[in-house]
């Protein structure tokens, strides 16, 4: 049988290449098959421009891997009968375009960013809504992540909140006759002595710490209410750090939500490598690309 199917195939391949005749009668290659999936329900070529020009809704290219997967699901549905409510892709991308607030003009302008017809994007969201059915019908009981694995995970990989600063900021502008005394003033005035130097300080700004430029990480190492002061050109810059707000790990119970998903995720990429695995037995992948 699998002999036959490679026959098959190789038929395609024949019949497939497209070429366009012009009036001086030469040929032009228009597109060339690059691999076959031959299944036990059809043998579907998969072509060059499929593998340069298919994008999903990211607008990056599905890779060749990709499609092919996407083709041995679509054949173990009809080969597995499964239960498929025909009408249910649809409810799919109206849940989808109720969720983003969308229209179908605005479902076109999406599609058309990564350039396929809106009959192609349906059919894109219609084979990410199968793809999905298929792992929670194949999978999903065996998807559960146990407490003590959530915990193990928690602790080997702990996640912290982002820190943030609350700042105000004043500037004292000098010039070379003010600036030693200016210096003085603000001086006295940072460690609490009479100083008639008016401070006019900024509202306050507040700044993750990832966001601090780098020229001012001195302020990770600011008490609150201290001050410091930086020279800059022709002014003083002086920083109060008002607050501060340190990174802290993350609670379980925040957490879990998080671990649960990745963790099915993982275990469900491994099921399906094993499963893809044992399909292999039964569909051949015939690469082409360097005939």
């Amino acid at each position: 049988m699998k002999i036959i199917k490679i026959i098959s195939c190789m038929l395609i391949i024949s019949t497939c290449n497209v070429h366009t005749v012009v009036p001086d009668r030469k040929l032009y290659l228009v597109d060339k098959i690059e691999c076959v999936v031959c299944g036990p329900e059809r043998n579907t070529p998969l072509t060059n421009s499929d593998e340069t020009s298919k994008r999903n809704m990211d607008g990056k290219l599905i890779p060749m891997s990709q499609q092919i997967q996407s083709e041995i699901v679509g054949q173990q549905i009809i080969a597995d009968k499964i239960p498929v409510d025909p009408t249910a892709a649809d409810k799919y991308i109206d849940t989808l375009k109720k969720q983003n607030n969308l229209t179908d003009t605005d479902l076109a302008d999406l599609f058309e960013q990564i350039g396929r017809t809106f009959m192609e994007g349906l059919a894109l969201l219609s084979q990410q809504y199968y793809h999905e059915m298929f792992m929670h019908y194949k999978f999903k009981s065996q998807q559960i992540v146990t407490d003590d694995v959530i915990q193990e995970y928690y602790d080997e990989h702990p996640s912290f909140t982002e820190g943030q600063v609350d700042i105000q900021v004043a500037y004292v502008d000098f010039d070379d006759d003010s600036k030693d005394g200016l210096k003085k003033e603000i001086d006295a005035f940072i460690q609490g002595k009479d100083s008639s130097l008016p401070i006019d300080w900024s509202s306050s700004i507040m700044i993750s710490m990832r966001d601090i430029a780098e020229d001012k990480k001195f302020i990770f190492d600011m008490n609150p209410l201290e001050v410091f002061v930086h020279e800059g050109s022709g002014s003083f810059e002086l920083y109060k750090l008002v607050s501060k707000d340190e990174p802290k790990m993350k609670a379980l119970e925040d957490m879990r939500p998080v671990i649960i998903e990745m963790l099915t995720r993982q275990k469900l990429e491994k099921m399906l490598d094993d499963y893809n695995q044992e399909v292999r037995k039964f569909v051949d992948i015939i690469n082409l690309s360097n005939v």
